[in-house]
């Protein structure tokens, strides 16, 4: 008999006594004869509360060889005689109960070592019984009023089940207005009328003692309210947990969510719960802090081994609690504290050391770990032995796997000290590969590559064996379940097409709905399942809607793959039909949606039908309504009776009708006059006055829009018989008034009671300006204001930007930034030598507004230089300055008058003499012209300086200033910009004739050319530099 085919792994902690090893010649067979083994508890005692002799049943069973005996210690002494066979305490019928109350423990012992249970509580007491109770009297309370019933159980160390009854044993029923709180008693949110009865009793059941007492019955009144006419809604509850949200796969709600309960309680949840009681009239809440505590639990356990004489034994034993647990270590139930000193054994972080082992440290080891919460014990055979290796896996396993699985190739081995194991052939140097401690090899994520002979051997003998490792194709879904929307009575094909290893069975195909098994049945053609995994579905009903998943497996791997069913029809009908505010001429009918069937109802259809009018006898179409009207206004004719219904519409189709609403009649009429108005006189008009109240918003940074009257106030006029009419070019987001008056030629009747209602939002109308400025060569700051019209609240902007390219769509290269609610914003990193053009809108939630646009370059237009100076002599003046920085090149002009005309000397950068100034009494005006525009070769003239010389009066000027003389005009020319044409008057002064006055915020027109310069058409490039100087040669008239 093979070794390797009757013994398995489990024996390796099995402690061995007395090993034979029998060699033959052809074979080596080695048998294990276990003659001793050491003692093993197989039933632990578990604390208990004893009611009687009988419950007294402590357990303690063990295997070992020689048969291990047993004896107990209760309190730290030892409790009676010792026991053979079975060492399950019971009691003694000649002692008293109380006798055996205290903390037990087992200890079983053989030759090999002595085992030991864990610790035990036994707690006597005797069966709960009630004391004599008198009868409580009867409670009267009023309605809404709330109460507790107390029902105070018999004390006992075992909690007991409270069940409140009537004297029939029949329970009290409980909801979320009655409800019972973890000590047991009854407690009523608000009491009502039916609340009153004479037996509510309390049944406390204690279960281990297998008794049930009833308390005394309670008796309570509930009488009608003499002040309060409505009673407080029961409160609804919520549990919420303050620093993070609850954990729904842990946490449950009972009693009608008035209980909290947490499963697997952890350390994590630890923290403050607050539960919430909210009703119309207010709310109140209570906080619980909860700290979460632990009894010890292991981390690491030391495991039953085999050790050769001179090894060093490590028993790791590791655990965890609240508060943290203390560990100690015991040899045969002694502590070690108690034992004899030995260098070659010591503790450290809870683990036990034996250095240089004999065969006398074969025992059984207990470590235990305690705190206040209690204590667990582990134990733990070490037994010193030499035994030779072994493999004890069959050579020549065969392992298969598909693509991507993990794959544990076995070699596990036996002897005394422990075998190690040595790999070798493919698993040499492959991240893929690892071994296990017990000397398995693991390989993860295998592929075809992997498929080969693998070999385990054991150092330093001549134990081997091989196994082969062939990996197939993995099982793939090459045509998934699709997400379907199917119209019901259709049929549905949902697909599960796959692929799998030639060399592997036809595989099994599940199909589930919903996690539940789909059968397919000979009887019933429902479900049909095809060969190649497709599932059909015959006639789709609303409740074959769900997720559908197909599972393809083989005896190696399985996959599977989800879709879904919609199924799809006109919705339901509508229902509650309800007719209310019956006035005269109209009625409110209002209705509850009947089922959607997975398609939006889209509107709904009211229909009406006329009794009185045998023409309309029939059901006709009176309106239709957007699916979020659940009421409807409907004016009526009088002298009729009505029925109404409504149908709902979605992209189905049309529901059936609703049921009928109640007959209506409208006979009445207020006065003859009313009714000639709206009856009879074929020549009767309406007015309708709109009065708009104002904006449901403000319009620009919390500032209201001020409207002209006839904005606000509107009359809409309607001529004839007709009862409805279509008010158009409303504000959006706006509150308006609306009334109705009739008149006629002899004047204007009584209005109609206000209808107040609001228009939605709708998309922002265009900024108010849009400006920008240059801070750098290489960014621009835009400045704007929030639309006139806002029509709603702003959310924010859309800017968009771009270089204009010829023969490109600028919304191809458009850059897009969305702003929040700002009114500037600079963009960085901009090419200077580029102009771009900019849009800006405004954003609503209806949508984007219309856009501002414009263009413009980081570069600065011409300003004034930042220093002029002037040096008059007899006969020339010398004119200096120095430019701006970043401002773009410019030309200059001056302009003098003489007496008998005027003049104009223009200065080109290559010929800086001016001609023609020979005279004495001259006004000399200076200006500063903007860079080319190479489309138009056109110029704009910025600043115009202007200097005026006279026989008696020189003077100089500086940037910002216009020296005059002093019959000159008081008008300047610093605030004026683009096209200026100056004309002088006889007696030397000047007048200005300006195109417009300059924007004092403007910085630049940037983007326009500006207007063709009178001084000098053709400028040169901006590339040629402009002087900073000129001389001009005053001559005798």
């Amino acid at each position: 008999m093979s070794f390797s085919s009757t013994y398995q792994i489990d024996f390796i902690i099995i402690s061995i006594s007395i090993i034979l090893v029998l060699y033959t010649v052809q074979n080596t067979y080695l048998f294990i004869q276990i003659l001793k083994q050491a003692p093993k508890i197989t039933a632990q005692p578990v604390s208990h509360t004893a009611f009687s002799l009988d419950d007294v049943n402590l357990a303690c069973e063990a295997s070992g060889d020689p048969v291990p005996s047993f004896r107990w210690v209760k309190d730290g002494e030892e409790f009676r005689r010792e026991l053979f066979e079975s060492g399950t305490l019971t009691a003694d019928d000649k002692e008293e109960l109380r006798s055996y109350q205290g903390s037990y423990r087992c200890y079983v012992a053989n030759e090999l070592g002595t085992a030991v249970s864990d610790l035990v509580h036994l707690i006597t007491e005797p069966i709960p019984t009630l004391a004599k109770e008198k009868r409580q009297k009867r409670r009267s309370f009023e309605e809404g009023e709330t109460t507790v019933l107390y029902c105070n159980p018999p004390k006992s160390s075992v909690t007991p089940k409270i069940h409140w009854m009537d004297m029939q044993l029949r329970h009290i029923p409980l909801n979320e207005r009655v409800t019972t709180s973890l000590d047991g008693n009854l407690y009523f949110a608000n009491l009502l009328d039916s609340d009153s009865r004479e037996d509510y009793t309390c049944n406390a059941h204690y279960i281990n003692a297998s008794v049930i007492l009833p308390k005394e019955p309670i008796a309570i009144s509930v009488t009608p309210s003499a002040l309060c006419l409505c009673l407080s809604p029961t409160p609804e509850v919520r549990w919420e947990r303050m620093d993070s949200p609850l954990s729904p796969a842990r946490v449950r709600m009972l009693n009608y969510e008035h209980w909290l309960q947490i499963e697997s309680v952890s350390e994590g949840d630890d923290g403050e719960y607050t539960c919430t009681a909210q009703n119309s009239q207010g709310s109140v809440k209570h906080h619980y802090a909860v700290t979460v505590e632990a009894a010890p639990y292991w981390t690491r356990r030391p495991e039953d081994q085999l050790y050769a004489p001179g090894e060093t034994v490590r028993l790791d034993c590791q655990a965890e609690g609240i508060p943290t647990p203390n560990i100690t270590w015991s040899i045969n139930g002694v502590p070690i504290a108690g034992t004899d000193s030995d260098a070659r054994r010591h503790v450290s972080s809870g683990t036990l050391i034996l250095t240089d082992v004999q065969y006398s440290d074969t025992a059984v080891y207990q470590c235990e770990a305690t705190n206040k919460h209690g204590n667990i014990l582990v134990n733990t055979h070490v037994h010193v032995v030499e035994l030779p290796p072994q493999i004890l896996t069959a050579d020549g396993l065969m392992y298969k796997a598909t693509e991507g699985q993990a794959v544990l190739l076995r070699c596990r081995t036996f002897g005394s000290p422990q075998p190690k194991i040595f790999e070798f052939g493919p698993a040499l140097a492959n991240a893929k590969m690892s071994q296990t401690s017990d000397g398995n090899l693991q390989i993860s994520d295998v592929s075809e590559d992997d498929s080969n002979i693998y070999t385990c051997s054991v150092r330093h003998s001549n134990r081997s064996i091989s196994a082969e490792l062939e990996v197939l194709n993995r099982t793939k879904i090459v045509d998934p379940p699709q997400d379907l929307r199917v119209l019901r009575g259709d049929d549905a094909v949902l697909q599960c097409k796959y692929t799998v290893d030639h060399k592997l069975k036809q595989p099994t195909i599940q199909w589930k709905k919903d996690k539940h098994k789909i059968t397919s049945s000979a009887n019933d053609d429902k479900y049909t399942e095809y060969l190649d995994g497709s599932l059909k579905i015959t006639d789709i009903r609303m409740e074959d809607s769900g997720i559908y998943s197909c599972e393809i497996s083989t005896k190696l791997d399985s996959v599977s793959a989800t879709g879904s069913i919609t199924v799809q029809d006109k919705p339901g009908s509508p229902h509650s039909l309800e007719l209310s505010e019956r006035k005269e001429r109209r009625v409110t009918l209002s209705w509850m949606p009947g089922a959607q069937n997975n398609s939006p109802v889209s509107e709904y259809v009211i229909e009406k039908k006329e009794e009185q009018n045998p023409e309309k006898g029939h059901w006709e179409e009176y309106r239709r309504v957007p699916q979020d009207i659940r009421h409807l206004e409907i004016h009526l004719q009088p002298y009729s009776t009505y029925h109404f219904r409504v149908r709902a519409v979605n992209g189905i189709g049309i529901s059936e009708p609703s049921p009928p609403s109640d007959s209506y009649s409208y006979k009445k009429l207020t006065s003859n006059k009313g009714w000639l108005f709206f009856a009879l006189s074929l020549s009767l008009s309406l007015e309708i006055h709109l009065r708009k109240k104002g904006p449901r918003t403000h319009s620009r940074r919390g500032l209201p829009m001020q409207e002209p009257a006839a904005d606000r106030n509107r009359v809409i006029v309607v001529h004839g018989n007709k009862v409805e009419t279509a008010v158009s070019d409303l504000q959006f987001y706006s509150n308006y008034t609306l009334t109705v008056a009739p008149f006629n030629s002899k004047g204007e009747g009584p209005h109609s009671k206000a209808y107040h209602f609001s228009t939605p939002e709708g998309a922002p109308g265009p900024v108010s300006f849009l400006t920008f400025e240059s801070p750098s060569e290489t960014e621009i700051t835009l400045r704007w204001e929030a639309p006139d019209k806002p029509n709603g609240v702003l959310t924010g902007y859309l800017l968009q930007y771009n270089e204009p390219v010829p023969g490109i769509s600028s919304a191809q290269l458009m850059e897009s930034i969305n702003l929040p609610l700002v009114t500037e914003f600079t963009l960085k990193s901009l090419n200077p030598r580029i102009q771009y053009h900019f849009k800006l809108r405004a954003l609503t939630t209806a949508g984007e507004g219309e856009p501002i646009e414009m263009e413009g370059a980081t570069l600065l237009d011409g300003e004034p230089p930042s220093a002029i100076n002037i040096e008059a002599g007899q006969t020339s003046v010398n004119v200096s300055w120095v430019p701006g920085e970043r401002q773009r090149n410019f030309a200059f002009s001056f302009r003098y008058l003489k007496k008998s005309g005027e003049g104009l000397i223009n200065f080109d950068p290559l010929s800086l003499n001016p001609e023609g100034m020979k005279h004495s009494v001259f006004s000399l005006c200076h200006s500063i012209i903007t860079d080319v525009d190479h489309h138009h070769q056109t110029l704009a003239m910025k600043r115009l300086l202007c200097i005026s010389f006279s026989d008696n009066e020189k003077c100089s000027i500086s940037q910002q200033s216009v020296c005059e003389s002093k019959r000159s005009s008081n008008d300047s020319l610093a605030d004026y910009g683009d096209s200026v044409d100056i004309q002088f008057n006889e007696d030397g002064s000047f007048i200005g004739q300006y195109s417009g006055r300059k924007d004092p915020n403007s910085h630049g027109t940037h983007g326009s050319s500006g207007t063709t310069s009178p001084i000098n058409p053709n400028m040169p490039p901006p590339s040629i530099s402009f002087p900073t100087s000129v001389t001009g040669f005053l001559g005798p008239n």
